[in-house]
């Protein structure tokens, strides 16, 4: 009898589990093992230790170790840059991490903001999309010079150039290593480097531009950011734009189209 009452106990202990992650409100997908299926342009090439995260508009390569996104990656068009959702301000754990996400406590009092990997200026015209941007697998401490400076300029460029060309593949996030100083208790790292790494391809346009920025750089104009794709490649050591056919990329990434890609 007790046999029967222990098996029928862990049978409920099973359901109520599978129930519980039914419900998750984030309604993501951890991907890891199924990362070759995903064939979209946006994606770079798999990291070994990265977790996948599928949110609503946006994927996310997040570091475990280093309880901090490698990359957000999505494909940007220009009336999501347009739409009239409210910006959410609601920032929180990602439960689909448990105890590897970042926490809001960890920048209480730290003179750190949490910047945003896809803004959230760039999901206006969805609002589970906005509502996913303002997960904690999404965020970076920046110190407010560089969140509200040069990294605000790049991404309106980046919605400039989304509106121009009508969309606009989008790869940006960090250099982690382990000589990075850590944040509160989740030991989130610090940055000292970002990049975002751009890919327009449609019937008429194919080129890429990358840009690599130093978290306290007192430069304000972009141009002084810019580099090839596959310099940014050798310094992050994967490959952007994985899905991008080998000749196709190994003619674009290689250099800079500097009328395609005007700065405003």
């Amino acid at each position: 009898m007790k046999k029967v009452v222990m098996i029928i106990s862990i049978f409920i202990m099973i359901l109520f589990s599978l129930i519980f992650n039914d419900f998750d409100e984030n309604r993501n997908i951890i991907e890891d093992t199924e990362y070759s299926k995903i064939n979209d342009l946006e994606l770079p090439s798999y990291i070994e230790d990265a977790t996948i995260l599928t949110k609503h508009g946006f994927t996310v390569g997040f570091s475990k170790k280093y309880r901090h996104p490698y990359w957000v990656a999505y494909k940007l068009n220009c009336s999501e840059t347009k739409g009239e959702i409210p910006r959410s301000n609601y920032f929180r754990e990602d439960q689909i991490l448990r105890k590897y996400s970042p926490s809001t406590d960890d920048y209480y009092a730290s003179g750190y903001d949490k910047g945003h990997l896809i803004p959230a200026a760039d999901n206006k015209a969805d609002s589970l999309s906005m509502h996913d941007s303002f997960l904690m697998s999404n965020v970076s401490p920046q110190i407010p010079e560089f969140n509200r400076g040069i990294w605000k300029k790049l991404e309106e460029q980046v919605r400039d150039w989304a509106c121009d060309y009508d969309s606009i593949y989008v790869i940006t996030g960090a250099l982690l290593h382990n000589e990075l100083t850590r944040l509160g208790k989740s030991k989130v790292a610090i940055p000292d480097h970002y990049f975002k790494s751009l890919l327009v391809f449609d019937g008429k346009n194919q080129s890429t531009i990358s840009f690599y920025l130093y978290q306290y750089t007192k430069e304000s104009e972009l141009q002084k950011f810019i580099l090839t794709t596959d310099s940014l490649e050798s310094i992050l050591g994967y490959d952007l734009f994985y899905n991008l056919n080998d000749n196709i990329e190994a003619k674009i990434e290689s250099k800079i189209d500097s009328l395609f890609w005007k700065i405003k």
